[in-house]
């Protein structure tokens, strides 16, 4: 499927489709050890704690750590928390991407891949600037191209093969005709049970072939919106006994109150 570079990449902390299981720790005691962490590692660690309970206050403190690290797995996951984390406005001001004006090319395959994961039209202007800047690079090129048509379809529209300048364009008037104050995933507004509906049809197609599930960005985004994750992954061979394990799932969603068009972080609206 379109978008769903993978989001594992070498030199990943939490290598994993999602940010772990839900704190039992209460806010304040998250605080405390953000407060006496001594590495980066344990500060991003103890911030990641802190968002799953719903409190986005220290936002900043990651746009810092994201922005001064020297450590490229420190940055990476700084990288995938933000896009998950991050809202319209976190995207519109630049000084939070400083970062990206000096990055390796493995910087640029985390920050492009992971894109899709922001729900953001306002990530595409930072998508072209990259794409300016590493269109010799041709895997790069390709994997910041596949974010930026996951949103906006242009490759249908206008061709593959398209400008910069022309995909500059036809994001420029595709913004006319959307709500950007709304989260998308691909052309329709963010929603759970969209995601969820096609989870299940594939879990199905695949148990009854008793094959492996290969979706990735579907039930990352599922594990994240929730966070609860889903109970398999990209090389889960679906079979009859656990293919109920993935109904549950969805029963346990779908109870839940979403919006459309909104974005979430363990449960909680951003």
């Amino acid at each position: 499927m379109k978008g769903g570079a993978s989001m594992g990449v070498t030199g990943n902390l939490m290598n994993s489709i999602w940010f772990g299981e839900k704190t039992t720790l209460v806010k304040s005691e998250i605080k405390e050890k953000i407060l006496n962490s001594i590495t980066e590692k344990e500060v991003l660690f103890n911030l990641i704690e802190l968002f799953k309970t719903g409190d986005f206050t220290q936002k900043p403190l990651l746009f810092q750590l994201m922005n001064q690290t020297r450590d490229e797995s420190v940055l990476n996951l700084c990288i995938r928390m933000f896009l998950a984390v991050g809202s319209h406005d976190d995207l519109r001001d630049s000084n939070n991407l400083r970062f990206l004006s000096e990055v390796t090319e493995e910087t640029v395959n985390t920050f492009a891949s992971a894109a899709t994961t922001s729900l953001s039209l306002d990530i595409i202007p930072y998508l072209l600037a990259l794409l300016e800047e590493w269109a010799e690079i041709s895997d790069t090129a390709i994997i910041i191209r596949d974010s930026i048509d996951f949103f906006i379809n242009f490759e249908e529209e206008i061709g593959e093969d398209a400008t910069i300048d022309e995909v500059g364009n036809f994001y420029f008037n595709y913004c006319e005709e959307m709500d950007t104050e709304s989260y998308y995933f691909q052309q329709k507004l963010a929603f759970p049970g969209d995601l969820a509906k096609k989870l299940i049809e594939r879990v199905m197609i695949a148990a009854n072939n008793e094959e492996p599930l290969k979706m990735e960005l579907i039930p990352s985004l599922l594990s994240i919106w929730s966070g609860e994750k889903v109970p398999g992954d990209y090389n889960t061979v679906i079979n009859a006994s656990n293919y109920k394990e993935f109904i549950g799932y969805i029963d346990r969603l779908s109870s839940e109150n979403w919006e459309k068009g909104q974005k979430y972080f363990y449960g909680y609206k951003l």
